[in-house]
């Protein structure tokens, strides 16, 4: 992840500054600069991975019957993960030019087809080299996928296949990408460094502890950050256009339906995940209810930063903010060393919180003031009602554990705060966690959508057969 130093993102983005002049000959150029670009890395990643595989072996402490097998494994893995950086700019007009649509339906694909691939690979005793093969067929046809989508849409320039590298489109890919770079390398001492932390002091059963009950935060997360991540591509497209009215609304309008959901989704996390573990276990894992509480909080502040932060890098004006990812990461694993073995699993979820509210949250707010000229106070001021949900939770969450049925048996105990959920927090968080106006526009699309799925479903009823 950290090895394509940034580029994949550099180039999507550059990309879509000229994406309205698809034969002006700089589209083209970046295309074709971003795939020496990526080959140059994909050969390096190769390269690295071969000699790691031969290398690590004996430091790993691995079998003597199986070393041979990880070494071949792996390398082939390097290479493949070589060749999929590779033709990464063959999928990059996709994104620039909104076309989720296909990204998804190539990453579907790719599934699809390594789960089946691996089956049959299984089936027929290939043993462990069926991830090899599971890798390479979904690999291809995710490629296809994208390819022919491309070449189907005319997002290729006609003249295409003339090489030709740009060493200023080079350098500017060069440092914006460096800029990606920094903050993916802070995001990942913040994110990937947790396991390791909790291995070393707590030790390996603490770490299957925090992986089990963690899990609905993480695919909370993703799904939240989808959100934004679906709707940059607008965006950016919005800045580059200079319409900048509708770019400010359509920023507000997300960082509320982001906060919202991220604080829906907190809420849901308080209330239930320790029921949800307790059933997934068996009830083999103890996790402290005030756990879900800093998870809940953590999901909300982090997604706020981070739609602040996807702001710079929509309109290019990273500065100081790819220092502040660096210095939150290496900030939040100095402190957490220091309050884990006191403060266990609450106390690295704080120290989380911590730095990510006053190193990047604080200073990521503040930039987004200043680049649409306004107060801090109103950069913020669209998700005002949204931490009252958190805290409407935190006081519901404080009653129930108290409560007779919070010793019932764990389905029933579900079923309860489940109910609570759907009928306190989500009612509380749509009327009064938006503005009228908004819940106008909500109510406007939801019934477009249901009518037009109502209109295909009968027109296709309507239909006589052959």
């Amino acid at each position: 992840m950290l090895l394509e130093l940034g580029m994949v993102g550099a180039v999507a983005r550059i990309l879509t500054d000229h994406k309205d002049d698809i034969n002006g000959g700089t589209y083209g150029t970046i295309l074709v600069t971003g795939s020496i670009i990526f080959v140059i890395q994909g050969i390096g990643i190769a390269i690295i991975g071969i000699l790691f595989a031969w290398l690590s072996t004996p430091y790993l402490n691995l079998p003597e019957g199986l070393r041979q097998t990880f070494c071949i494994i792996m390398s082939i893995q390097a290479i493949l993960s070589g060749l999929r950086l590779s033709f990464t700019s063959i999928g990059s007009p996709l994104w620039c030019h909104q076309r989720l649509d296909l990204c998804n339906l190539s990453g579907i694909l790719n599934l699809v087809s390594s789960f089946f691939a691996l089956w049959a690979s299984f089936y027929f005793g290939l043993k462990l080299y069926g991830l090899l093969v599971s890798a390479t067929v979904g690999s291809v046809i995710a490629l296809l996928v994208c390819y022919k989508s491309c070449m189907y849409l005319n997002l290729y320039p006609s003249h295409f296949w003339k090489p030709r590298f740009d060493l200023k489109i080079f350098v500017r890919l060069l440092r914006f990408g460096s800029d990606l770079f920094m903050m993916n390398l802070g995001n990942q001492l913040s994110s990937a460094s947790q396991l390791i932390i909790v291995s070393q002091t707590l030790g390996l059963k603490e770490v299957a502890t925090w992986s089990v009950c963690t899990r609905v935060y993480t695919f909370a997360q993703q799904f939240v950050n989808r959100i934004f991540d679906s709707s940059a591509g607008g965006l950016s497209e919005m800045f580059v256009r200079s319409e900048m009215q509708r770019f400010e609304k359509r920023f507000r309008d997300l960082l509320l339906v982001s906060a919202l959901v991220a604080g829906l989704a907190g809420s849901f996390i308080a209330l239930i995940n320790n029921s949800f573990v307790s059933i997934w276990t068996s009830e083999q894992v103890f996790w402290s209810p005030w756990n879900n509480l800093l998870l809940a909080c953590l999901l909300f502040v982090s997604t706020i930063t981070r739609c602040n932060v996807d702001l710079t890098i929509i309109t290019q004006k990273i500065g100081i903010i790819r220092y502040a990812r660096l210095i939150e990461g290496a900030l939040f694993i100095f402190i957490s060393l220091f309050v884990i073995t006191d403060f266990g699993f609450a106390g690295i979820l704080f120290v989380a919180l911590f730095c990510n509210i006053f190193v990047t949250g604080l200073i990521s707010i503040g930039k987004t003031a200043r680049f649409f000229n306004i107060s801090i106070l109103e950069a913020i001021s669209g998700i005002n009602y949204t931490p009252i949900l958190l805290i409407l939770t935190a006081v519901i969450c404080a009653v129930i554990f108290n409560l007779p049925f919070s010793d019932l048996y764990i389905y029933l105990q579900t079923f309860i705060q489940i109910s609570i959920f759907v009928s306190i927090i989500v009612p509380f968080a749509w009327f009064f966690s938006i503005n009228r106006m908004f819940r106008l526009e909500a109510k406007a699309v939801i019934s477009s959508t249901i009518s037009s799925l109502t209109n295909v479903i009968w027109s296709r009823k309507s239909l006589k057969p052959w």
